[in-house]
């Protein structure tokens, strides 16, 4: 029996051309290949039985993976942080005179927001005027401190009316300072330097007023009286008396009262928000600092550079020495490592200036000029101008002293 030829599936097929005799109806021997290439073709038919559903299964597994890697979405990029919000400044409300037309100065309540209240016009320019406020925040004292001609006058005023009401002064002596006690009585302070009769005893020189004796100070100064009175159902009531000395660096007037350390705000009272200064020595390595930054400060007045501590780090100032030092420009702060003026100061060289600090809020007061500084992004926020003694709004006080059972209006 005549076997066919076989072939493995990886063996080579050899193709042999056939060339045909020229004898017409007789096949040349070469022609004898041709059965094997016949056989392939079974052999070929043979394989695909075996092998076909294997390629056909990985092809369609290939075809499905290729599809499904085409229809899943590409991954998203990595979205990069949205940088964080910058934190707004802090709202504030501030107090400040400024000129009434045609003549006078108008008491101004004026918040971050805009909104400005005028609280009383009196008849007195605005460089003259002196600023109290009650203790529970609903009334404030004007005190024009006057001059060589002009005497000091006063009004009290009610912030939920608008009202202003003239305020008669005790007649006795010069009314140096109007404040609020705790119970919200007005209370002044009187300075007293003449109708002074004085008297000898035992070597001792003392001044006589109403009936008592006061020893006048051993220290050099201008010896006088200093007095205390109560404002009560429209008459002034006398608290004090104390000999003090005036007229002299370091002379304690009328703070020698004990009355006046008892005052909760008052027309002489430091500012709790004014920042404090620490003198920069010569040779100071900050001061030098300022030195090689300024070359030039604008103004030829003789002092010192100072430095003021915040919670924003230090703020420095120019210091003119003189009967009181005075803060003047240039101003400093520090801003990437770098010692730079506020933003916008805008003001004149020559310019004196009063600092305050509220939480991150810088207040720099001019004369006729304020700014307001976000100390923490070092941005300036506001800007006043033609206006006098700005400064923040007093943050109102808890009082827990109760007021005595005369009959008052309540402050």
């Amino acid at each position: 029996m005549k076997r066919e030829p076989t072939m493995e599936a990886s063996d080579e097929v050899q193709m042999t051309p056939v060339r045909l005799s020229g004898t017409p109806g007789v096949a040349s021997s070469e022609a004898q290949p041709s059965a094997m290439v016949e056989g392939r073709f079974p052999l070929e038919r043979n394989m695909s039985r075996h092998l076909g559903p294997a390629v056909i299964l990985g092809s369609t597994l290939l075809l499905g993976s290729a599809c499904k890697k085409s229809e899943d979405p590409a991954p998203e990029p990595s979205a990069t942080p949205p940088p964080a919000p910058t934190e707004p400044a802090p709202g504030y409300t501030l107090s400040f005179l400024e000129a009434a037309s045609p003549s006078g100065c108008t008491w101004i309540r004026h918040e971050s927001s805009g909104t400005r209240k005028p609280l009383a016009t009196v008849d007195a320019v605005c460089e003259r005027l002196k600023l109290a406020w009650g203790p529970r925040g609903r009334q404030g004292l004007v005190m024009d401190r006057g001059n060589g001609e002009l005497p000091p006058r006063a009004w009290q005023v009610d912030f939920e009316s608008g009202q202003s009401t003239r305020l008669l002064l005790p007649e006795l002596g010069h009314t140096d300072t109007l404040g609020f006690d705790e119970a919200g009585h007005v209370v002044a302070l009187v300075s007293q330097l003449e109708d002074l009769p004085r008297k000898m005893e035992s070597g001792s020189e003392y001044f006589l007023f109403d009936g008592k004796r006061f020893l006048l100070p051993e220290a050099e100064g201008s010896p006088g009286l200093a007095h205390a009175y109560r404002h009560e159902a429209g008459q002034w009531k006398h608290l004090e008396t104390v000999a003090t000395l005036y007229e002299m660096d370091g002379a304690l007037g009328t703070e020698a009262l004990a009355t006046a350390s008892r005052l909760t705000s008052s027309t002489f009272s430091q500012d709790a928000d004014r920042l404090s200064e620490s003198e920069l020595e010569e040779g100071n390595e900050d001061a030098a600092r300022l030195d090689a930054v300024v070359k030039d400060r604008g103004h030829t007045a003789y002092g010192m550079w100072v430095s003021m501590e915040t919670h924003q780090g230090p703020l420095y100032s120019w210091e003119a020495t003189g009967e009181l030092p005075t803060l003047m420009l240039p101003l400093r702060w520090e801003v990437n490592d770098r010692l730079v003026e506020p933003e916008q100061l805008a003001l004149a060289p020559t310019s004196t200036v009063a600092l305050r600090m509220r939480g991150r809020l810088l207040l720099v007061s001019a004369e006729q000029a304020a700014r307001v500084y976000d100390a923490k992004t070092k941005k300036r926020i506001a800007a006043l101008e033609n206006v006098h003694g700005t400064r923040f709004w007093p943050q109102q006080r808890t009082v827990t002293a109760a007021a005595p059972a005369s009959t008052v209006t309540e402050p």
